[in-house]
């Protein structure tokens, strides 16, 4: 074998694995079924629906802007993971209030302010009751707000089709780097 054939082997044939590796962490990943289509109202009170979120992966938590300790905790983790994904046209952070009746868009606008949003990639959500228990509740299993206002730490996972692939604690050390890690294969995974 020549020397140009070792060279190229020992730079394709590594691309080529990571490049299979990439693809099988995303393979491997759970699917905990899909987000129905929803329309909800963003931050500057424009109407948001969910097919703007085709084609994309995305990061989904929920909040709200009353919450004394949990949610500005977790708003904080998500500006750090928009710092690490910042500029990538695919990837997209959902925060969606649990607290709709006090969550009004210009209350929503001013709480994503602290934290470098609302922008192209994060969007703060806002809507019905019922919209909110659907994706809180029965989609993503978060929590409620028809009865109580409960949420969970956690942020979700959604692929590129919108299917739920994982969970990560926002209070675990490794929950943001895996997420991070997981976001990475579903932007290279083919569907």
């Amino acid at each position: 074998m020549s020397t140009r054939a070792r060279i190229l082997s020992a730079i394709v044939l590594p691309a080529v694995l990571l490049s299979f590796a990439c693809t099988d962490r995303a393979a491997k990943l759970p699917n905990y079924g899909s987000v129905p289509q929803f329309v909800m109202t963003d931050a500057q009170g424009r109407p948001f629906d969910s097919k703007e979120l085709a084609g994309k992966v995305w990061v989904a938590d929920f909040i709200y802007t009353n919450c004394p300790a949990a949610c500005p905790f977790m708003s904080a983790r998500m500006r750090s993971v928009h710092r690490a994904l910042r500029g990538q046209k695919d990837v997209r952070l959902v925060s969606i209030s649990v607290d709709p009746a006090r969550d009004t868009p210009p209350v929503l606008n001013v709480f994503a302010h602290r934290y470098g949003a609302p922008n192209d990639q994060w969007i703060f959500l806002t809507g019905t009751p019922d919209t909110v228990h659907l994706l809180a509740y029965t989609t993503f299993h978060v929590g409620d707000v028809l009865g109580k206002i409960e949420h969970s730490t956690k942020f979700a996972l959604v692929d590129k089709r919108g299917n739920i692939r994982g969970y990560y604690s926002t209070y675990d050390k490794d929950g943001i780097p895996t997420l991070l890690k997981d976001v990475s294969a579903l932007r290279r995974a083919r569907s």
